[in-house]
């Protein structure tokens, strides 16, 4: 009856998709030069990578996949970036998450948020405004790469936090949006 728990705990194991393990820890990330990261913009950031990946339960194919992620305070303001990208031609990033709950696993400011607005489309982006735990005021974005027959070459998900008291502009909103992408 022992051996029970430990089979179930190894198929639990052996069935995490590596995108989840990717944002929980569970994978190897690299410090990475912020001028070599996909990620723009990331001046005053911190940049982290993973090696390219060969599974991924979130996507198709059988290809290689790399995450990345950026995050740190620029004049008071906290952003997160992270992106799933599709490192072969023939395998895609498929983002099937609600966006309040994609943002709240992968951004440690939306974890634990309230206030999480309707989603919103702007320009390429879908969006959410919400509250931090530290009553931050903040906006939350995902936008996606372009499609192949597999789903798409990437995922970017970011925030933006103010500090508590100020309000997020629509004049921020549309710079935040208009300037996070991937470096070609």
């Amino acid at each position: 009856m022992l051996r029970l728990p430990r089979v179930l705990g190894a198929m639990a194991s052996a069935l995490t998709p590596i995108a989840a393990l990717a944002q929980v820890g569970g994978i190897d990330w690299a410090e990475v030069d912020c001028a070599k990261s996909r990620i723009w913009p990331t001046a005053g950031l911190s940049c982290r990578t993973t090696a390219e990946l060969t599974r991924d339960a979130f996507s198709t194919g059988p290809g290689h996949f790399r995450f990345w992620n950026a995050a740190g305070t620029v004049q008071d303001v906290k952003y997160y970036y992270y992106v799933a990208e599709a490192v072969n031609p023939n395998t895609g990033v498929v983002s099937k998450q609600e966006l309040a709950d994609a943002l709240r696993l992968r951004s440690p400011q939306a974890k634990g948020s309230v206030q999480m607005s309707a989603i919103r489309q702007y320009k390429d982006a879908d969006f959410v405004s919400f509250q931090s735990t530290a009553r931050e005021a903040c906006v939350g974005i995902r936008k996606v790469g372009p499609g192949n027959a597999q789903g798409t070459k990437w995922v970017l998900y970011a925030t933006r936090c103010v500090p508590p008291g100020q309000q997020i502009t629509e004049a921020d909103i549309d710079s935040f949006i208009r300037e996070a992408r991937l470096r070609e």
